[in-house]
């Protein structure tokens, strides 16, 4: 019987072993999970960021595309208004020519 206590404490022991890993295994499933979960939550935070930057870009593009439009307009209607006020004086005079040759050709209609 000198054996059984030596018996006892080898059993004992391996049971404390089967314990622990056992608790191994649970604590590195555990760490996988949690692993897993931050990888994923990582990864949409990366999409949301990459979405929200291309957003930004958009937005930013379209409101200088908006300054360069505004600014091209501005310098047509000038342009615009410059070749009008260059040239008002001579509509008079090119509407009397056209009248004078439509009657020449066509003769008055108050006859």
């Amino acid at each position: 019987m000198a054996d059984n206590p030596t018996i006892a404490e080898i059993k004992s022991a391996e049971i404390q072993a089967a314990n622990a890993v056992q608790k191994a295994k649970e604590d590195a499933a555990k760490k996988l999970n949690r692993a897993s979960t931050d990888a994923e939550n990582s990864l949409k935070e990366a999409r949301q960021n990459a979405a929200r930057q291309f957003r930004d870009k958009i937005r930013r593009a379209e409101e200088a595309a908006e300054t360069k439009a505004k600014a091209v307009l501005s310098k047509r209607e000038s342009e615009a208004k410059a070749f009008y006020e260059k040239h008002k004086g001579k509509i008079s005079a090119a509407a009397s020519f056209i009248t004078e040759e439509v009657i020449k050709r066509y003769g008055s209609s108050q006859a």
